[in-house]
């Protein structure tokens, strides 16, 4: 089992569905384009381990740094 990633919104309660870092990050992009177009993407990224063991440290701080990203790419 793979290591999966939610975003949640900062302006309602949408969230993703559980799934891939990119996948997660595409998804809230589009929600926010839709239901938000004015505001910078914001909210948080949940992050749900796989069976696999690693170090998950460096994957939040992953996750958070795509949500950086994507929240300057919008600018």
């Amino acid at each position: 089992m793979a290591d999966s990633y939610r975003y949640r919104c900062g302006e309602c309660g949408h969230h993703t569905a559980w799934g891939s870092e990119s996948q997660g990050a595409e998804a809230i992009e589009a929600h926010y384009g839709r239901s938000h177009p004015d505001v910078v993407p914001g909210g948080m990224v949940e992050f749900r381990k796989g069976s696999s063991s690693g170090g998950s440290g460096c994957l939040i701080a992953l996750g958070i740094l795509v949500l950086l990203l994507i929240i300057a790419s919008r600018h």
